[in-house]
């Protein structure tokens, strides 16, 4: 089978596509992701799978998503010496074609259900599914080694040129053989059937007879286990009658004892009650000791809380006086806010009537200022005309002057600094080639050159001595590198037509002044006549200034009567008027002059007027700050009095209380009668343990305190004999039951029946299983004949795969194939390792080299297909790449391989290869 073109319509993502291949040879399809490369397989695939009227889910899937059309493709192809055109189209306006043309140029043509019916028993039998599935790759199975033992264009060709059958024995024979085994058989070998149910049989049979032998022992065992219970429960029994008497003996003495024991308790209990009574003594005292010391502590607390009472008062006293004098002070700063407001209102008045005036003023010459602009533009145009200096060509300039200054900086870093000094009377003479700066020819008495040598310099005294110093190579390099600057710098000033960089910048800033002026002339001249004809606005304030002039003279009369208000004292004053409160704040102001007639005047007037306000409002600020400080102090003490006040009067209930207690207390028991007291509950309690010392030994003589120990512990003893007496007789009963049920029960017959069931069903199994050794002998027989028979004819696919794969990883690679000719095993440079221990890459080269050379094997016969690769070699290094393209280009030559890739970097090196490249 070959592929020549296949076209979409409507298929999943793809509107319209046709893409042709090649024949014989590789052909790339190139596109990116979801651009439709992997639509091509399945679309071949669906043709021939599903009949246009199909419902399967795999259709529905391929419809575009919101779109009411049928998916539609077109293949050509050959098969079987046959040329196809195979159409079909699905769920909207149904269709199938199929146009055949014979060899001999016969053309046949079948639709509808027809068509589909002869496509699928053409390719049903030109194209083997196995073979088909095997060298088709869709995308992410390119991991996957093929195993196509089965894929019979394969087996066919392998067995033509290695001359061998593929059977070592006839198919019946085989099938005979394979049919008989399996009856006894599993292919894994496992007994099934008749023969595993027999064997399952005998093991049931001789678990009845293991069974009913092993009731017979139980029974001999309970006889046996009875005569030893009966003879254990004597012994216990006799124990137990022993151990009685000795537990009655433990009881008469506990008797004897127990008088002694309850005389110690008595004793016990009267000195717990004398240690009690001791303790209760105890803490009285303390308790009073407490109280003396509290009302001590109490009585000292009272009296400094109450001097500490007195000072918050006296200071709470003086706070208040403190916020009077600072409300007096806020009152007066308030009334002079006012007065100050009014003083700002007259002035504003003022100032508006003058700036009126001046505004008409300005209307008037504004003509005389439009001239002046209009000449100040031209002015500035001449000058900008004349200057071609603009900032690219200073920008320049710099870079010239900073190479130059860095090609110096590195010569004075990079060449020898000579510093000659004359020190004596004889002259000293200077000369040289490469010197940096001025070099004096002779030098006076003490003076001092020094300088930078990039070449040579000479220093000489006449008749005495001559010393050269000269720089090394790289000197040159960098005196150069100076020069060129320089030369450079040079051209860039020629260019300009300026001496230096600041004269350029000189040129610039004249320049950028020269525009602004410009722009400033010219924005004045707009603003100038952006409000139109003057006149208008001359009548309206002529007008308005005519009626403006009485309410001025009014306003000035009135304005003459205030008084104005200099000299305000600052937040100090007012905290030292608060000291003296019958001084006035406001004393000694001085009445304003006149208001001025000019415009400068009123306004310098106005801020005057406002100063004062601002001062004003300054002095309210601070005179309200004073007295939120004042209040705030004031509140403190107040709130620290009347604290003081409070814990004043707590310790004096607390003494109080203190003083309650201790009367109370005394009035129960005086001081002195508390110790007397103590004493002698101490003396009761020495009493009462010397008491209780006497009995304690006299029960230790006695041993009162192990007697009931010893009688518990023998009870015990007594009580576990009883408990394994009654055990013993509840076994023996146990026993005995058991025995009696066993002789009704039969067991000597069911072992004997047991026995004979286990000897039929071992004769039947011994029979079946000489009939399955036999089966298994011949099967393994013909099996290894034709694994000899296998290894022969699978010898062509192995070399195949040496052949091409010695292409790539060069002379010492060799394969090994199994049973299902799937390549196994690999050696190269005599390493042998599984498939599945190579790297992710190698498995893919692999598998790659393994399909084209089943390919290759099959490309003569009427069952080859193209080979198909969707998304391989991602695993492969760039030189991996290089073989396996010249590789894929060789396959070329001998079947159709198509690659279907979005990464064609990966396929550069295929000889020969026609490139497609998909839109999306």
């Amino acid at each position: 089978m070959r592929l020549h073109s296949l076209a979409l319509r409507d298929f999943r993502g793809v509107k319209d596509r046709t893409v042709r291949f090649r024949a014989l040879g590789t052909t790339v399809v190139v596109g990116d992701n979801e651009v439709g490369k992997s639509s091509l397989v399945e679309a071949f695939g669906l043709i021939f799978d599903l009949p246009d009227d199909s419902k399967s889910t795999r259709i529905k899937e391929i419809q575009p998503v919101g779109q009411d059309v049928g998916p539609e493709v077109t293949a050509e192809l050959s098969l079987g010496g046959r040329e196809l055109t195979y159409s079909k189209r699905w769920l909207k306006n149904r269709s199938t074609e199929l146009t055949i043309v014979e060899a001999d140029g016969r053309r046949q043509s079948w639709t509808g259900r027809e068509a589909h019916n002869e496509a699928e028993r053409l390719f049903r039998e030109h194209v083997d599914p196995v073979l088909w599935q095997t060298l088709m790759v869709s995308q992410g199975q390119s991991l996957v080694l093929p195993t196509p033992a089965d894929a019979e264009p394969l087996i066919t060709a392998v067995t033509a040129e290695s001359g061998t059958p593929v059977d070592g024995a006839s198919m019946p024979l085989v099938t005979a053989v394979e049919h008989e085994y399996l009856r006894y058989w599993t292919p894994r070998g496992k007994p099934t059937g008749d023969f595993a149910r027999s064997a399952k049989s005998v093991d049931a049979a001789e678990l009845a007879f293991k069974q009913a032998l092993q009731a017979m022992e139980e029974v001999q065992s309970d006889i046996r286990r009875a005569e030893r219970l009966n003879l254990d429960v004597d012994d216990v029994a006799n124990r137990l009658t022993d151990h009685l008497t000795t537990v009655e003996a433990l009881r008469e003495r506990k008797q004897a004892t127990d008088e002694i024991l309850l005389r110690r308790d008595s004793v016990r209990s009267r000195a717990e009650t004398a240690r009690a009574r001791l303790e209760n003594h105890t803490r009285t005292r303390l308790d009073r000791e407490r109280l003396l010391d509290e009302v001590e502590r109490f009585t000292k607390f009272e009296a400094d809380l109450a001097a500490r009472r007195a000072d918050a008062e006296l200071v709470a006293k003086t706070a208040a006086e403190t916020v009077q004098a600072a409300e007096a002070a806020l009152a007066d700063v308030v009334e002079l806010k006012d007065l100050r407001r009014t003083e700002v209102q007259i002035a504003e008045r003022r100032v508006s009537d003058l700036m009126d005036r001046a505004e008409l003023d300005r209307l008037v010459g504004q003509q005389t200022e439009l001239v002046d602009v209009r000449a100040r533009i031209a002015a500035a145009g001449t000058i900008l005309d004349r200057i071609k200096v603009d900032d690219a060509i200073v920008a320049a300039l710099e870079d010239g002057r900073a190479a130059v200054v860095e090609a110096r900086a590195a010569l004075a870093a990079g060449v020898p600094e000579v510093t000659v000094r004359r020190l004596g009377a004889e002259a000293v003479e200077l000369s040289g080639t490469g010197l940096e700066g001025d070099v004096p020819a002779e030098l006076g008495f003490d003076d001092t050159a020094n300088l930078l040598v990039s070449g040579e310099l000479v220093v000489g005294v006449p008749g005495q001595v001559e010393v050269t110093v000269r720089a090394g190579g790289e000197a040159a390099t960098l005196r150069s590198r100076v020069d060129d600057a320089v030369r450079r710098e040079k051209d860039l000033l020629k260019k300009a037509g300026v001496k230096d960089v600041a004269a350029a910048r000189e040129l610039l800033r004249k320049a950028d002044t020269a525009l602004a002026e410009l722009n400033e002339a010219r924005r004045t001249e707009k603003a100038l006549t952006a409000g139109g004809d003057p006149g208008e606005r001359i009548a309206v304030l002529t007008a308005r200034l005519g009626v403006g002039e009485d309410e001025e003279a009014e306003a000035g009369d009135s304005g003459a009567k205030r008084a104005a208000v200099e000299g305000v004292p600052g937040q100090m004053s007012l905290f030292e008027e608060f000291a003296s409160p019958h001084d006035t704040l406001f004393d000694g102001f001085e009445q304003p002059e006149a208001e001025p007639d000019d415009l400068a005047g009123a306004q310098r007037a106005l801020e005057t007027a406002r100063d004062g306000l601002a001062e004003a409002e300054r002095l309210l600020t601070d005179a309200e700050f004073a007295r939120a400080q004042a209040g705030k102090a004031a509140d403190e003490d107040r709130s620290e009095a009347q604290n003081a006040r409070a814990r004043s009067e707590l310790a004096g209930e607390r003494l109080a209380a203190a003083l309650e207690s201790l009367e109370a207390a005394r009035t129960v028991l005086d001081d002195e009668a508390v110790a007397t007291a103590e004493a002698e509950a101490t003396a009761e309690v020495e009493a009462m343990l010397e008491e209780l010392t006497a009995v304690q030994a006299q029960a230790a003589e006695a041993g009162a305190d192990e007697v009931a120990g010893e009688l518990n512990h023998a009870l015990a003893v007594a009580k576990r004999l009883q408990d394994e007496r009654d055990r013993l007789r509840d076994a023996l009963r146990t026993t005995e039951g058991r025995l009696e049920q066993s002789g009704r029960d039969g067991l000597a017959t069911r072992r004997d029946l047991a026995e004979l069931e286990l000897a039929a069903v071992r004769t039947e199994h011994e029979s079946l299983l000489r009939r399955a050794e036999a089966a298994r002998r011949v099967h393994e027989t013909l099996s290894r004949h034709r694994a000899e028979a296998q290894t022969k004819y699978s010898e062509p696919l192995q070399s195949r795969i040496e052949a091409l794969g010695r292409s790539v990883y060069g002379p010492s690679f060799r394969v090994w194939l199994d049973d299902d000719l799937a390549v196994a095993e690999r050696e190269l440079d005599g390493v042998r390792l599984s498939v599945e221990a190579l790297s992710t890459g190698a498995q893919e080269q692999l598998a790659i080299i393994t399909r084209l050379a089943i390919s290759h094997l099959v490309s003569t016969g009427e069952g080859s297909v193209p080979v198909i690769f969707d998304d391989a070699l991602g695993w492969s290094d760039k030189a991996r790449l290089r073989d396996m393209g010249a590789l894929l280009g060789r396959a070329g030559d001998h079947g159709q391989i198509i690659v279907l890739t979005c990464m064609p970097d990966r396929y550069e090196y295929v000889p020969k290869a026609t490139f497609i490249t998909l839109d999306g």
